[in-house]
């Protein structure tokens, strides 16, 4: 592995650092303290990921910081604020959310795009409200809340059946595995996933914001 020249392609370093870069890794051990040099900090890579968010939209953002956390292994399955740079994960990086005024951050947790959202304070409170909004900024995403664990993962629910009327803004669709709910505002979605998800095989809610609308995947009882 070229350290000098990932250094200067992952942003943390320029062109004129060569030389600094070489010299200052060759007094480095192992891969580990290498990778934790190099590694771009935190305000690099929210700024960069902040820049292609805005010019380019969400998939290329998290394509970025996907590929940057595999090339730095900085996966995380229980990421916090205080965990970035400490001893124990030298490299682990993560994205800051202002999310309805309050602090929140997301890492991925493996190379298969799985990411985990969190807030800066653990007692935070998880509302409806912040799912959507959440689901609204990753519209490539799935949002999913399980025991008060909030998800984000690209998901194949397959095709759906045509959908069925339930007011004037909501419809209801399924297949052989999931309910959808698809709604033009939150409180209609809210309502009718409500009505259903007592037939489900847990309260898991999954959302995702697409062309407009927001949808509600409901597992049906007896699937996996």
């Amino acid at each position: 592995m070229d350290y000098v020249e990932l250094a200067i392609k992952s942003g943390g370093f320029m062109a004129m650092d060569r030389f600094l870069l070489t010299n200052r890794l060759a007094t480095l051990e192992t891969e580990q303290e290498k990778l934790a040099y190099i590694c771009p900090p935190a305000s690099v890579v929210n700024a960069y990921f902040a820049e292609l968010y805005q010019k380019q939209g969400p998939e290329a953002a998290t394509a970025y910081f996907l590929d940057l956390s595999t090339t730095f292994s900085s996966f995380s399955a229980a990421p916090s604020f205080v965990l970035e740079g400490s001893s124990d994960a030298p490299t682990f990086r993560f994205i800051r959310l202002n999310l309805s005024g309050k602090s929140f951050g997301f890492a991925y947790e493996n190379a298969t795009e799985q990411a985990i959202v969190f807030s800066e304070f653990e007692d935070e409170l998880v509302t409806d409200e912040l799912l959507f909004e959440i689901a609204q900024l990753f519209p490539q995403y799935v949002v999913s809340l399980d025991n008060g664990r909030i998800t984000m993962a690209a998901h194949d629910f397959g095709a759906f059946g045509e959908p069925l009327a339930l007011d004037d803004l909501t419809t209801k669709s399924e297949n052989t595995d999931y309910l959808k709910i698809t709604a033009l505002n939150i409180a209609d979605g809210l309502a009718q996933y409500d009505n259903l998800v007592n037939n489900s095989i847990s309260n898991k809610k999954m959302i995702q914001f697409s062309h407009r609308t927001f949808s509600l995947y409901i597992q049906k009882v007896g699937t996996k």
